[in-house]
């Protein structure tokens, strides 16, 4: 039997991964972050925004794909899995010093694994398509459902019993329409354990096309390993964390942004603008500090207190080539040939 290549080997050599820009596009709306009427994954009726460990974690599901084969299942564990994103260890007494993460770790990841599958991704897009037997591309408006995760796997030890089997009391329904509708079917999870050994999913393939460059597709954004160093600091704070995302997607290594518009861009509240901009000015800060940016300073426009930023990236955060992760609307194009 071949040996199971561990984390670091599969990851050797490579100091970047890639996220799909159609994800990047729409994450300002998904996660908790003030927004008017936002457009957002949504399952019918439901309206909670995503916590922001999601979106960290959807990152960290991107990051382990296969650059060669972005479209292949992904096989992990939960352990390499909150490596990745830099969760910090303990000594395990449970397992006799063994050093793991907290259960609490664990269940986040579960939790997210079954909010990336669970939620509907809806959107609107104009695309070229061609039906079978036409040899032109008539440009119409595309209604799109789809989901972050086509599917995933909680692969379990030997002889473990089925949760659906379980009596009542070790067990607990996870199935999050059950508040909206009275008589959706339970989905069961044992309340102690064990875990799982392992981890399979399959991002879907409309959020991989920037990877693999079919059409349509508005390219990807090369993010650095050591992104996952940060979490800690900016997983908190869902403003931060999209001005981080927003500065690595920018392909100039230093530009000048007016502020009240990066607050429409990055979907935040318009209708609070002045603490707004304070609170993309106090993400810069972050930024400085954690040098991501050389540099910053804000200049004023008018008197009303608008005003812009310019920064400059670090020698160290400028990994993007020319061409990538700029933003732009998707002008994608679709070949529908069923």
């Amino acid at each position: 039997m071949a040996k199971r290549l561990t984390l670091q080997d599969r990851l050797k050599g490579r100091g970047t991964f890639q996220v799909d820009n159609q994800w990047l596009q729409r994450a300002p709306s998904l996660y908790l972050t003030k927004v008017k009427d936002p457009i957002q994954l949504t399952l019918p009726g439901l309206t909670r925004r995503l916590p922001p460990f999601v979106e960290w974690a959807s990152y960290g599901l991107y990051s382990l794909l296969d650059p060669k084969n972005p479209t292949a299942p992904v096989r992990t564990t939960p352990t390499e899995l909150l490596d990745v994103l830099g969760f910090a260890r303990d000594f395990s007494s449970s397992l006799a010093g063994y050093e793991t993460h907290t259960s609490d770790s664990y269940r986040m990841v579960e939790e997210a694994l079954h909010l990336l599958y669970s939620i509907e991704l809806e959107r609107w897009d104009d695309w070229n398509v061609r039906y079978p037997g036409q040899k032109r591309r008539k440009r119409q408006t595309v209604h799109l459902f789809g989901r972050f995760l086509t599917s995933y796997k909680l692969i379990y030890p030997e002889g473990v019993t089925s949760a659906d089997f379980l009596p009542d009391e070790e067990r607990e329904d996870i199935n999050i329409t059950k508040g909206l509708i009275p008589d959706a079917r339970p989905i069961w999870r044992a309340k102690n354990g064990p875990r799982p050994e392992g981890i399979e999913y399959q991002i879907d393939p409309d959020l991989v096309r920037g990877l693999t460059k079919e059409d349509p597709n508005i390219g990807s954004t090369k993010m650095p390993f050591k992104i996952f160093e940060l979490r800690k600091t900016f997983g908190r704070n869902p403003t931060a964390t999209r001005v981080l995302v927003w500065v690595m997607r920018q392909a100039a290594n230093s530009m000048t942004r007016d502020l009240d518009s990066l607050v429409r861009e990055l979907k935040l509240d318009p209708d609070h603008m002045s603490y707004m901009r304070g609170q993309i000015i106090k993400a810069f800060e972050m930024l400085e500090k954690e040098r991501v940016v050389e540099s910053f300073s804000i200049q004023a426009v008018d008197s009303s207190g608008r005003g812009e930023v310019t920064f400059i990236k670090s020698k160290d955060w400028y990994l993007t080539e020319p061409k990538d992760g700029i933003l732009e609307e998707p002008e994608g194009t679709e070949d529908d040939e069923s």
